[in-house]
């Protein structure tokens, strides 16, 4: 039964207007987030993509947090190998110290952009397929603890604010190995339903029978990420596919220099009518009336109590209105 909705924000680029405009609208969203009741507000981290603006979570919390009230504001995610772990740890208790008990601190392993643009942020060929994100999770937390978890090396180092603590941490994962490094380390979990629907399932169980051998204790509930799509009507429902598919093809190298604004106008061939299927099948769509039993069903078939929602539908006034709408469904009242 869904107990909690939050809400999962890439600062998404409308096709009419720019990245700076798609940040102040994250910030509006957050706030009208905190008014109606959500649980969390999470903004997400990726580079070099023209769609997406949300490159440096960490400073677009501390703007969303300052704008807000109540809500919890927090990382979907950090993606720690492309960052030195005392950096943001630093970077995280700074935010602790401004708005204690209200930061997440949420991490992941992909890079979050293509390889060209990771190695300029890992600076390392090397680095580029190093995954030893249990490593750098421990190296994270020991700057808690140094003198328990600290390699020799980094022991001495103190990271400040020194009496601020890191916020709770997230790992997001939408794999086996996600579930077994969060229950192995006992960190809170996220998994990513629109990343990989049919792996839910077992991740999830996965943690939680595994939480409980390591730790003689029940696992934290579990947050599930799901990507919607909505609007009043079908057709306006189906104006919306249309658009996110156009983007999905163009992705892909399809239909390059088309206005996504006019995909009611293209005829896709059935290769493209396919891979379009398999891409909106990881999302969760339907009019008002349609949504919340399709995410009622799956929260129950999954046992999990809060939802965090992410959409990327075509228009920011759009994107509102389903989490307005979601609110009224939900009947969320601010705490």
């Amino acid at each position: 039964m869904v107990q909690r909705l939050s809400i999962l924000d890439m600062a998404p680029v409308d096709l009419e207007t720019s990245a700076k405009q798609a940040l102040i609208n994250s910030v509006k969203l957050a706030s009208k987030a905190d008014e109606l009741g959500y649980e969390r507000f999470w903004v997400t981290e990726h580079h070099n993509i023209s769609s997406v603006a949300s490159a440096s979570p960490e400073l677009l919390i501390g703007q969303i947090a300052a704008n807000t009230q109540r809500i919890r504001v927090g990382s979907g995610g950090v993606m720690l190998p492309n960052h030195s772990p005392l950096k943001v740890a630093e970077n995280f208790k700074l935010l602790e110290t401004f708005y204690p008990d209200r930061i997440d601190l949420g991490v992941g392993r992909a890079p979050g952009t293509d390889s060209k643009t990771a190695l300029a942020l890992r600076r390392s060929k090397n680095s580029l397929n190093a995954d030893d994100l249990q490593g750098l999770l421990r190296e994270l937390r020991g700057y808690d603890h140094p003198s328990e978890s600290l390699s020799d090396s980094f022991a001495q180092i103190i990271a400040m604010p020194q009496d601020a603590p890191l916020p709770p941490i997230w790992i997001l994962g939408s794999s086996p190995y996600s579930a077994q490094l969060a229950a192995i380390e006992a960190a809170n979990y996220s998994f990513a339903y629109h990343f990989n629907p049919a792996g839910a399932k077992e991740a999830i169980s996965l943690y939680r029978k595994l939480y409980q051998a390591n730790h003689g204790v029940s696992a934290p509930d579990v947050i599930l990420g799901v990507s919607v799509i909505g609007g009043d009507t079908d057709k306006e429902v189906e104006y919306q596919k249309r658009i996110l598919s156009l983007k999905f093809l163009q992705s892909l190298g399809h239909f390059n220099g088309v206005d996504p604004l006019k995909a009611h106008e293209l005829q896709f061939s059935e290769t493209h009518h396919q891979a379009t299927q398999s891409f909106l099948s990881t999302n969760v769509i339907g009019t008002w009336g349609e949504l919340k039993p399709k995410l009622d069903y799956l929260a129950d078939t999954l046992s999990v109590q809060e939802l965090i929602v992410s959409t990327a539908q075509e228009g920011f006034d759009t994107r509102l209105k389903l989490y307005e709408k979601l609110a009224e469904l939900y009947n969320l009242q601010p705490n």
